[in-house]
């Protein structure tokens, strides 16, 4: 009665584990993905597990196939409900590990201590977890039961002994169970075939590589495919296997989870325990050696072999201990156990190039690469139900997860579970950076997947990142700062460290390209990518390592050291702004919370701020310059150095939105306070001075103008001297203010003098020498030389044209003369030509209603009105008096730039 109860219960039972048991691995998941030194505690069972419950889905097709007898069942029973058993007692140790979104600091901290100092018990429900694996192993091969002798040294779990379980009699007409006769008649009648995924009806886009693998087994007997995690090599070995079985009905076929050495030895005692090897019942004979002799022996047919994610390098090579098993030879280096033959194959997938080279020997090694777009879509198409369906929406989103196969897959599983469309799930992934990490880390159900394996995007490449981490800690480190800047385009030399040799530097940089997460250019100014999705899962992985505002804080250090900052924004330097311009703006919009990173912020605000002003980008050079005055005056004194440049900087980026009563406003302030804290002659009190001389021009204030700028310019003679570039800027301005006031004599001797300095000591393709040559084209055409002005004029174009990004201010006025030249050469259509370019580059850079456009559409009336075309006038007027909505915006306009002067 007892027997049968047994036999009742053990389905029971077995459904039981398998129900429980997939909830506590996706509890492990969790657990993994939210924290990392307690995730480690529970590591070795995290692999064990798996392995249990495909044991235990095994055993229950067994059953239903009427291939266990009564007396096995009633010798597993006791088995799985101790296994059921410490599978309840781990989800209780996960439960008070595992943090929640309403736990504070210091409750994480506190389960963060829990699991490490439960540790001891972690492990004991591991070794009874494995104790009961080994028994259901032997009880589901069926071996021949000798009470006297084969068992009587076993027992279960700790917690029972074999004599209280009943055990089975020997069996009166054979010795062997009808599984185990199963087995041994299709040991000796048919082929083997080991893999243990269903075949894909779907399969999509991948018939090149599957030829390619038969191509490349002509020439060596390893093959490998290599790729970013979830890009599909997996079922790409899938979809071989059963192509390879189709064309060999009569080989063996094996499949191996390499990912860890107990999964791999695992995988070698169920090759001997299905083909019967000799030895293979045998507890003390080495699986390993046993299956790779074996296949070795030319007797023995055909076969194929895939090793599944082989990623951990030191595992196959050596030179790391390894803690997945407690009982395993850490001197072993599992490729030395992969057979070698001309009658065998191995076909490998890994995600670490250089794994696949050597266990192929370098000539077996296959990329896989993204699926093409329709190949994506197609997939994506298979996946979910046309109520879902658009042709326009997949493409996007195909595109936008890289045509990567498992981030396809998660997306189709998502839409089809909550009833969403693509569009609404492709408008989540975009808007939403934390909506994307979430739904990127959403595990995915799929019976093709390995039990042990990461079904979900981040997870996959989360063990990369750990497996760089353990490995090649700068690759690591690498990885980590290029995910905090621009990833999509990084130089090499804003990764690497100002004293790192260049071997360990560019060592570091092949691990993570060949892992494929990254790829890196050649030539003169070589530089790293790494797409978005890679970007936003190690951020996600920062994070649950608790590193991601120290990395963000990094890039910030590095920034803001290298942009260069007031007074060294050179024209050479240019390129290197433009470089670190996208890398700054990402930093920026970070949150800093200690005083050093809110003034470094300040710091790089200012600089990325006038650099802005030289692009033309006013409007966003002013709010980096408040946002930068907000920081320093909430940290610093009022007469703070800092605090005072980003009131000389604020006031700049107002003079050049043309708001100039506001810019003079703040730049007396910041000269009142350098004065006091700095001294008359410094420098930087100079240079406000200089500021606000152009700003009283502007003004059109000459006489106070003249006094500022006489005062600025004699300080930089006397502290810098005549070559001094900062000298030639305080020129240029007093020769400004003689050709505003009519003396055309000084200010014609000032702008030669300016211009030839500039020539020497910048070169004639500066945008500072092209502005001389602009304003001494004005004064030229004020003085009637018209030929020169034209020669000169057309010569700072060309300049400018070249060495000048877009519609800067600059080209605008240069522009602005050169129509002021035709006009008075009586060239009106050519006039209106170039107006109408300045009046569509004023309009994108600064507005329909700014006062400069404004003023351009005025003139561009004027030279309609000397044409005859009085209606054209007339319609120009009346767009001015609609965009302007009443106000006064001629007083707004600057007179430098109605005199057609440029200033430094």
């Amino acid at each position: 009665m007892a027997e049968a109860f047994a036999v009742i219960g053990l389905a029971s039972a077995l459904l039981q584990l398998l129900d429980f048991g997939g909830k506590v691995i996706k509890r492990l998941r969790v657990l993994e993905d939210q924290t990392t030194g307690g995730a480690a505690c529970f590591k070795g069972v995290r692999t064990r597990f798996p392995l249990m419950l495909d044991l235990v889905k095994k055993i229950m097709l067994q059953m239903e196939a009427g291939l266990l007898s009564e007396k096995s069942k009633a010798v597993m029973y006791p088995v799985v409900q101790n296994c059921l058993s410490q599978a309840q007692e781990l989800d209780n140790l996960i439960n008070k590990s595992l943090p929640q979104r309403s736990d504070n600091t210091w409750v994480r901290g506190k389960k963060a201590v829990y699991s490490v100092l439960s540790e001891p018990e972690i492990d004991r429900v591991d070794a009874e977890l494995k104790s009961s694996f080994d028994l259901l192993i032997q009880a589901g091969t069926f071996q021949r039961v000798d009470p006297a002798e084969g068992l009587k040294s076993m027992t279960f779990a700790p917690s029972f002994t074999l004599s209280q379980v009943p055990l089975p009699q020997k069996q009166s007409q054979s010795t062997q169970s009808p599984c185990e006769e199963l087995e041994k008649q299709t040991s000796t009648t048919q082929s083997i075939f080991m893999v243990p995924f269903p075949r894909d009806a779907n399969f999509l886009g991948r018939q090149d590589v599957l030829e390619l693998i038969s191509e490349r087994f002509e020439k060596t007997h390893a093959v490998t495919l290599f790729g970013l995690g979830g890009i599909g090599k997996s079922q790409i070995a899938i979809e071989y296997c059963y192509v390879f079985k189709d064309e060999h009905p009569s080989a063996q076929i094996f499949w191996l989870y390499g990912a860890d050495p107990l999964h791999f030895e695992q995988g070698y005692q169920d090759i001997a325990r299905r083909a019967r090897i000799p030895g293979w019942d045998d507890q003390k004979t080495d699986k390993l050696k046993l299956v790779q002799e074996w296949l070795q022996e030319e007797n023995t047919t055909g076969w194929l072999m895939v090793v599944d994610n082989a990623d951990d390098a030191t595992m196959y090579f050596g030179t790391r201990q390894r803690d997945l098993s407690t009982n395993h030879d850490e001197s072993k280096t599992f490729a030395r156990f992969l057979p070698l033959c001309s009658h065998g194959r191995i076909l490998i997938t890994t995600r670490d190039r250089r794994v696949g080279e050597r266990l192929s020997q370098r000539l077996g090694n296959i990329e896989i690469a993204q699926l093409s777009a329709g190949h994506s879509k197609d997939l994506l198409r298979s996946k979910i139900s046309e109520e879902y369906w658009s042709e326009d929406d997949a493409l996007k989103l195909v595109e936008y997860l890289s045509s990567l196969p498992l981030a396809i897959a998660q997306a189709a599983a998502f839409i089809s579970e909550n009833s969403v469309t693509i569009s609404e799930y492709l408008e989540t992934l975009v808007n939403d950076e934390q909506d994307l990490k979430e739904l990127l880390s959403e595990h995915l159900e799929d019976s093709r997947r390995d039990w042990s394996s990461e079904n979900s995007v981040i997870r996959t490449w989360k063990l990369s990142f750990e497996q760089i981490s353990k490995e090649n800690p700068r690759a690591a480190e690498m990885l980590s700062l290029l995910s905090t800047l621009d990833y999509h385009e990084a130089s090499r030399s804003l990764l690497r460290k100002d004293d790192e040799t260049e071997t360990g530097f560019r060592t570091a940089l092949g691990v993570l390209q060949a892992f494929s997460l990254i790829t890196a250019s050649r030539g003169p100014n070589p530089v790293v990518k790494a797409h978005r999705l890679v970007a936003i899962s190690i951020h996600k992985w920062l994070e649950l390592r608790g590193t991601l505002d120290y990395w963000q804080s990094q890039a910030l250090s590095i920034l803001e050291e290298r942009f260069p900052g007031p007074g060294q924004q050179h024209f050479r330097e240019f390129t290197n702004m433009l470089a670190l311009k996208p890398h700054a703006d990402i930093v920026l919009g970070y949150q800093f919370n200690t005083t050093d990173d809110m003034l470094k912020c300040a710091r790089l605000l200012i600089s990325t701020a006038l650099f802005d002003l030289y692009s033309a980008k006013y409007q966003r050079s002013f709010e980096s310059c408040e946002r930068s005055l907000t920081i320093r005056e909430s940290l610093l004194p009022r007469d703070h150095t800092e605090v005072l440049e980003s009131i000389q900087t604020l006031g700049e980026a107002l003079l050049h939105r043309g708001t100039f009563t506001e810019a003079k406003t703040l730049l007396q302030r910041a000269i009142f306070g350098r004065e006091k804290s700095l001294g008359p002659l410094h420098v930087d009190t100079l240079e406000s001075l200089s500021d606000l001389t152009i700003t009283l021009l502007e003004l059109n204030d000459l006489s106070t103008a003249e006094s500022t700028g006489r005062k600025a310019l004699e300080g930089r003679q006397q502290v810098l001297g005549y070559d001094h570039p900062d000298y030639l800027v305080s020129l240029n301005v007093m020769a400004i203010l003689s050709q505003m006031k009519g003396d055309y004599h000084d200010a014609l001797e000032m702008t030669e003098k300016v211009l030839e300095e500039r020539e020497r000591l910048l070169g004639l393709e500066c945008p500072d020498t092209l502005m001389t040559l602009n304003n001494l084209a004005r004064l030229k055409l004020q003085m009637g030389d018209l030929d020169f002005a034209l020669q000169m004029i057309d010569r700072v174009l060309v300049g400018e044209q070249q060495l000048l990004a877009g519609n800067g201010y600059d080209i605008q006025v240069s522009l602005s003369n050169k129509a002021a030249i035709s006009i008075a050469q009586g060239h009106f259509l050519d006039a209106e030509s170039v107006l109408r370019d300045v009046l569509k580059m004023r309009e994108s850079a600064l507005g329909p209603s700014h006062a400069s456009t404004l003023f351009t559409m005025e003139a561009l009336a004027k030279v309609n009105e000397m044409r005859g075309e009085t209606d054209g006038a007339t319609d120009l007027r009346q767009n001015v008096a609609k965009r302007s909505n009443g106000r006064q915006w001629l007083p707004e306009v600057g007179a430098l730039l109605k005199a057609g002067l440029l200033f430094d």
